[in-house]
Order: C-alpha cells, then structure tokens, then sequence
C-alpha cells in the first residue's frame, strides 16, 4: 500500500518486512512522559489468571468459537495488567470480564449497529431482567448483579449512565466511518477527536476504579469542574495514545484515524501528522498534572481515596497505551515513511518536586 503525501512516501509494511527496513529514530517522534504516569509495577501479578477465568467465562455466556478466537486475541492479562497492576486479584477479574465484554461487544454487535445498551439501575435493584437478552446481556446482567450487591444506587445510575452515553457515541463513531468508506467523507479532527473521547472508554472506566477500592467518591468530586475535565483529558490520552499506535492497522482496515484525519485537514505529511498528534498527547499529560495539583481536599475520609483514584487514572491511560505499543494486534503492521519504519515511542522523564508538577518543556519540535 503506497501513497504520496507532501513529498513523502508512506506505505505499510507487515512486521516481518518492517524487520529489514531502518527506523527513522528522531526525537520528533518521542512522548515525553512524566516518570510517575508510569506504575513500578509494570504488570497486575494475577493478569494470566484474569485472562483464562474470562475466557471460560465467555465459553459458559454461549460465545461462539469464532468470538471466542477474537476474544483470546485481545490479550486481556496485558489488557487488565498493564492498565490496572495494583487491583485485587477479585476486581481484577472483575473489571478484566467487564472490559473484555465491552471489547467483545463493540466489536460483534455495536460497530455494526445492532444491541445498544439497555440495563437501567431500575432493572438492577428491582431484579427484573430486559426481555430477549443476547449473550452479551446476560453477561452485563451477571456483572452489574454482582455491582448491586456492593455498591450504592447512585454508583450504579451513575456507570449505567456512563455506559449509555458510550452507547449512543458508538453509534455516531459507526456512522461516521460507515461515511468515511461509502462516500470517502472525512470528518473534521475536532469532531473526530470529540466522538473518539466519548467512546474511548474512560469516563465508564474512572467509576470502575472505586468498585476497586470498595470506596465510592463523592458525588460532589465526580461534579466538580476540574475533575470533570481532568476525566476528559484522561479519555483524550487514552483515544491520541490509542490512534498512534493503530494508525497503520487502521490504514489496512480502511478506518478512520486521527492522523490520517489531520494529514487530510491540513496537508501535512505523515511525520508532521505524528509529531502534532505526539504534541497533543503530551499537552494532555501535563494539563491533567496542573489540574491535579490544584484539587484542594474534600474530607479527611475521601481525600486518600481521591489522591489514591488521581493516581490510578493517570496508570490506567498510561498503560492503555503501553498495552497497545506490545499488543500483537497492533505491531503486526508498520507505518513506513521514505523507506523507514516510524513509530512512536515513549521518554519517560524525571519530574522535580512532589511529582505533581508539570513536566520540563519538551525540547523544541522540528517542523
């Protein structure tokens, strides 16, 4: 697959082929990431347990052998153990069946528009199953069974929430790139960024978070201005880290992608694309450790919790991205530029101070 852009040649090289090509090494292609987005221990210890319990739970849901083989594809202990290495090995599990099923939906049913999200906290405190349930259902029904017997009303409305606004987001991202391969129609990159923050994942998974501590925050942080955009900033690093690392994959899928989108929009070659969506991700990075820093206390009972949550937000969109840099669904393609493999790499970098201080200026960015 070959293309001229802006005087440069990109095309995708499979990862055997990448093997014999050079890498283009420049700083230009580097996330500067503060050290302590990144967790000393690299890997939840019971995240092949985790992967083996979901994929006998997916066999027991009716699943069939070919979701199964997709579902085995997803490498859920380096899914669940590089975003979340501090969580019991029984929220592990939960939150690993709950992302699992989630990936394993999306995939099967919601990208082509069938079986939104349908479970209200009404059916859940009220016993009272949603007729006609697919095998995805009764596996929400057996996750969210197990939420209500631990977790407080207003939790479950609130993820409930989270999950049917994902829903409807998922919808528009279909549309969207069902457009986009019809009728060539490229979305803006604002809009494309918007849609992508919305069904990335993270605004569902921050509350999944607390079931892990057995602590629900208060209704007043999740509320609060700075939190709020601290959530989105968390779902925009996980979505930018997500379509860096995807970009060749998406390219062979005939997908949307925002560097490809910011190529179209602004006549950029493929290295300026990635260097600006690299600038972007970084930004975000230190944007969410300004606003950390700001946060104040709320009470002597939630405030570990909130610092232990603001810790554990900044592992999990860092290790989303460090799952996807070693996941094989992603290296099996290379993007090639002039002849040389390119791909984005990670600087992580001391911070002074308490660690809540922004990051030093990265260095200056060739353009």
């Amino acid at each position: 697959m070959h293309a001229h852009h802006h005087g440069q040649q990109l095309r995708i090289a499979s990862a055997n082929e990448a093997r014999a090509l050079p890498t283009l090494d420049s700083p230009r292609f580097q996330a500067w990431v503060p050290e302590h987005w990144r967790c000393p221990v690299r890997r939840n210890p019971h995240a092949a347990a985790v992967e083996a319990a979901v994929l006998s739970w997916f066999f027991d849901l009716g699943c069939s052998p070919a979701e199964l083989a997709r579902a085995r594809k997803f490498d859920a202990a380096g899914y669940v153990g590089m975003p979340f290495p501090l969580l019991s090995k029984h929220h592990a599990l939960r939150i690993g069946k709950y992302l699992s099923l989630w990936l394993l939906w999306d995939d099967v049913h919601v990208e082509n528009l069938e079986n939104r999200w349908r479970l209200t906290s009404a059916h859940l405190l009220s016993n009272v199953r949603p007729p006609h349930m697919t095998r995805f259902d009764e596996g929400w029904w057996q996750l969210f069974q197990e939420f209500a017997a631990e977790r407080s009303p207003r939790w479950l409305d609130a993820l409930c929430a989270a999950m049917t606004a994902w829903s409807i987001a998922a919808v528009d991202e279909a549309l969207m790139v069902r457009r986009f391969r019809e009728l060539g129609e490229v979305p803006s990159f604002e809009h494309q960024l918007q849609v992508r923050i919305a069904t990335i994942g993270m605004f569902a998974t921050v509350y999944l978070l607390e079931d892990g501590y057995g602590y629900e925050l208060p209704v007043d942080f999740h509320a609060h201005p700075t939190v709020q955009r601290m959530t989105v900033l968390a779902n925009q690093i996980v979505g930018l880290g997500n379509d860096l690392l995807s970009c060749a994959k998406d390219i062979v899928e005939g997908q949307l992608n925002l560097v490809t989108t910011l190529m179209h929009e602004r006549a950029l070659g493929p290295a300026a694309a990635l260097e600006t969506v690299i600038q972007l991700h970084d930004e975000s990075l230190q944007e969410y450790d300004q606003l950390a820093a700001t946060l104040g206390t709320w009470s002597p009972a939630a405030d570990p919790y909130i610092a232990r949550w603001v810790q554990d937000v900044r592992y999990a969109s860092l290790g989303f991205t460090l799952w996807e840099a070693q996941a094989p669904r992603y290296s099996a393609h290379r993007l090639v530029v002039d002849g040389a493999v390119v791909e984005p790499s990670f600087l992580f970098v001391p911070v002074l101070g308490s660690g809540t201080a922004a990051p030093p200026d990265p260095p200056p960015r060739i353009h």
